[in-house]
C-alpha cells in the first residue's frame, strides 16, 4: 500500500496536471481571442457606413455636440448613442471610431468560452472560442455598426455568469451575470425575446431533469413539488442578493435611458439625469420617464411584430443562414443529438443553449417586423456551444483514430475539419473583406452603399474645410413622387430624432456631413442653380431606369453645372423600382484648388 505522503505528492501532481491543461485551454482562448480582435480592426473603417450606420452615428455626434439626449426607438436603445457619443470626443469622431465598441466587443466575445470551461471539454471550450471567433455573420456584424453582436453577445456572457453563480454559489457571479443582462438591455428592444426563450428552455431542461429521474413511487405531483422545493430554498438562501441584483439592474437601465440635456430640448418637461442628481426631488420623473415612458415609446415603435406571413419573412432569414452560418447549424444539430443520447446524462449547459438557439430560429420570424440578416445573430450565439461539442466531437474521433492507427476514420475527420475550416474561412473572407458591399453578398443588407463613393466623400470633406459659407446643396422636392426628396423645408427638424422630411434620405451623407462640419441648405427649384455663387457641392437624385415616375433629379440641373466634375454613386445597393439609389455628386473643380 502507498504510504500518506506518496497519496498526497499523487493528489498534488494531479492537481499540478489539471491545472496545466487548464491554464493552457485559457491561453488557447486567449489566443484565439487575440486573432478575433485583429480580424475585426482590420481596414474597419474602409467600408462606406450603411445607411442604418449612418442614422445611429449622426445621432451619437449630434449627442456629442450638444449633449442632449432621450430615448427613440427607431434609434433603437441608448447604449451605442451614448458610449458612441462620449468615445467621439475623446477620439474624434470617424468610421473607425464609430464601429470601434462594437468590434471589440465582438472581438472578445471568444473569451465567454472559458465562463462555461467547468461545463464543456477542454477541446469544446476552444472549439466554442473558435466558432464566436470566426463564424462569417458574426465576423461581419461585428464590423458593422449596430446592436444585435452587442445584445446577442452580453447576453450570452450573462448566461454564462448565472451557470457559474449556479456552480459556484458565489454571488459576485450573480452581480456580473446581472450587469451583463442590464447593459444587454440598453442596446436593442428585442432583449425583451430573451427571458422568454430562456424560460422556455428552463421548463424543457426542467422537465428532462423530471423525465430522467422518473418519479417511480414518489408520484409525479411529489416529484414536481421536491423540485419547487429545493429551487425556493435556494432563492431563499439568496434573497439579500436578489435583492440587490434588482435594484443593480434598474439604476444600470435607468442610468442609459434616462434623458440628458434636456433643459435644451424644446418640448419637453422631463428634467435630464444630470439635473436629477443635483436636485434628487426630480428623480421619480426620471426614473418613470427612463422605465415607464421607455417601454410606452418601444411599444408604440415595434410592438406590433411580423405583420406579414411567416414564410416570407423565414425564407430570408434561412437565406443568410445557409449563407453564413450553415456549418455552425449542422454542427449544433450533431453537438446537441450527440449529447443528448451518447453517455450517461446530457449536458444542462449545451441543452439549455440549444433549446434557446433553435427556439430563436423558428421564433424571429414571428416577432420581427422586417427580416433583416442581422437578426440571425439572436439564433446563431446561443447555438455555438452544441456546435462547438459537434465540433470537438470530429476533432477527438480524429486524434483517436490517428492513436488506433485507425488510418480510414482519421482521414475521414481530417478531410471534414479541413471542409470546414476552408467554408468558414472562405465565406469569412470573401463577406467581410473582399465582398462586404456586393450585392451578391447575402449578409449585406439592401441599404448599403454598393459603390466606392470614399474618394469622392474625401474630396467632399476638403471642400467644407476651405469654403466660405453653404458648402453643400441638395436638389430635389416631388410632392407626387413617393420615393426619397432631398429638400428640407424646415432644416431645423433634424435636430432630434425621428427627423423630419429631407433628412432620411440624405443617408448616408448626413452622417459624413456632420463628420466633415459641411454646412448644407436644399432648393427644390432647378433655376436657383445658375450662375456662379452657388455652393461647391451639389448633390441630386440620379435618373433611375427602374422607375417609370417623373421625380426631381440631376438631368433637371446638368445644364448649370459647368465646371463641376460629375461623380454617380449609389445610395443602396442598386435601383428598385422607384427606391432610387442612383445619386449624383457634383463638385466644383476649383474648389480645392488652393
Amino acid at each position: 500500500m502507498a504510504s500518506k505522503t506518496e497519496t498526497s505528492a499523487s493528489a498534488a501532481n494531479v492537481r499540478e496536471t489539471l491545472t496545466g491543461y487548464a491554464s493552457r485551454t485559457q491561453l488557447v482562448v486567449v489566443g484565439i481571442t487575440a486573432v478575433a480582435l485583429l480580424a475585426r480592426f482590420v481596414n474597419l473603417g474602409t467600408r462606406v457606413a450603411h445607411q442604418d450606420e449612418a442614422r445611429v452615428a449622426y445621432w451619437a455626434y449630434r449627442f456629442m455636440e450638444t449633449g442632449v439626449y432621450e430615448y427613440r426607438p427607431i434609434v433603437h436603445g441608448p447604449f451605442l448613442t451614448i458610449v458612441d457619443g462620449h468615445l467621439f470626443g475623446l477620439f474624434g469622431a470617424s468610421d473607425f471610431t464609430m464601429r470601434l465598441v462594437v468590434a471589440l466587443i465582438g472581438g472578445l466575445l471568444p473569451l465567454s468560452a472559458l465562463l462555461f470551461r467547468e461545463r464543456l471539454r477542454d477541446s469544446e471550450t476552444v472549439a466554442m472560442a473558435l466558432l464566436l471567433a470566426f463564424n462569417p455573420i458574426l465576423l461581419y456584424y461585428s464590423r458593422f455598426y449596430r446592436n444585435d453582436v452587442l445584445l446577442a453577445g452580453l447576453m450570452l456572457v450573462a448566461f454564462g455568469f448565472f451557470v457559474r453563480a449556479y456552480d459556484h454559489r458565489r454571488p459576485a457571479y450573480l452581480y456580473a451575470g446581472v450587469a451583463a443582462f442590464a447593459l444587454a438591455f440598453t442596446t436593442k428592444e428585442n432583449a425583451l425575446v430573451y427571458p422568454v426563450t430562456w424560460a422556455g428552455a428552463a421548463v424543457l431542461l426542467w422537465d428532462h431533469r423530471l423525465f430522467a429521474e422518473r418519479a417511480g413511487d414518489r408520484g409525479l405531483l411529489t416529484a414536481v413539488w421536491e423540485r419547487v422545493r429545493q429551487t425556493a430554498v435556494g432563492v431563499l438562501n439568496w434573497w439579500p442578493h436578489f435583492t440587490l441584483v434588482i435594484f443593480e439592474f434598474c439604476a444600470i437601465v435607468v442610468f442609459f435611458y434616462a434623458p440628458r440635456g434636456t433643459d435644451r430640448l424644446p418640448g419637453t418637461d422631463v428634467p435630464g439625469l444630470y439635473e436629477a442628481l443635483a436636485n434628487p426631488t426630480l428623480l421619480p420623473a426620471v426614473v418613470e420617464h427612463a422605465t415607464l415612458g421607455s417601454w410606452n415609446d418601444f411599444v408604440g415603435q415595434w410592438g406590433g411584430g411580423n405583420e406579414g406571413s411567416y414564410l416570407s419573412a423565414l425564407k430570408p432569414l434561412l437565406s443568410v443562414l445557409e449563407a453564413g452560418a450553415i456549418v455552425l447549424l449542422a454542427l449544433a444539430i450533431l453537438g446537441f443529438v450527440v449529447d443528448r443520447y451518447v453517455g450517461e446524462r446530457p449536458s444542462d449547459a449545451v441543452s439549455f443553449t440549444a433549446y434557446w438557439g433553435f427556439a430563436s430560429v423558428l421564433g424571429y420570424p414571428v416577432i420581427v417586423d422586417n427580416p433583416f440578416p442581422w437578426e440571425t445573430i439572436h439564433m446563431i450565439v446561443p447555438l455555438v456551444v452544441p456546435a462547438a461539442v459537434g465540433l470537438a466531437l470530429i476533432a477527438r474521433l480524429g486524434f483517436e483514430s490517428v492513436s488506433d492507427g485507425d488510418a480510414l476514420s482519421a482521414t475521414a475527420a481530417a478531410l471534414i475539419l479541413l471542409l470546414v475550416v476552408g467554408q468558414v474561412g472562405a465565406t469569412a473572407v470573401n463577406t467581410s473583406y473582399l465582398d462586404s458591399q456586393s450585392p451578391d453578398n447575402e449578409l449585406v443588407q439592401y441599404a448599403q452603399s454598393s459603390s466606392d463613393m470614399k474618394p469622392v466623400l474625401q474630396e467632399v470633406r476638403d471642400v467644407a474645410r476651405s469654403n466660405d459659407g453653404i458648402d453643400v446643396m441638395y436638389y430635389g422636392d416631388d410632392p407626387n413622387f413617393d420615393g426619397d426628396n432631398f429638400y428640407a423645408p424646415d432644416p431645423s427638424s433634424h435636430a432630434v430624432p425621428p427627423a423630419g422630411d429631407g433628412w432620411f434620405a440624405r443617408l448616408p451623407f448626413a452622417w459624413y456631413m456632420e463628420l466633415y462640419g459641411a454646412e448644407t441648405d436644399s432648393v427644390r427649384q432647378p433655376e436657383l442653380l445658375q450662375g456662379d455663387d452657388k455652393p461647391p457641392v451639389v448633390i441630386a437624385l440620379g435618373d433611375a431606369n427602374s422607375c417609370s415616375k417623373t421625380y426631381d433629379n440631376a438631368e433637371d440641373i446638368d445644364e448649370y453645372m459647368d465646371g463641376y466634375r460629375r461623380y454617380e454613386v449609389q445610395r443602396y445597393l442598386h435601383d428598385s423600382g422607384c427606391v432610387i439609389s442612383s445619386t449624383v455628386i457634383y463638385v466644383n473643380e476649383n474648389a480645392t484648388r488652393e
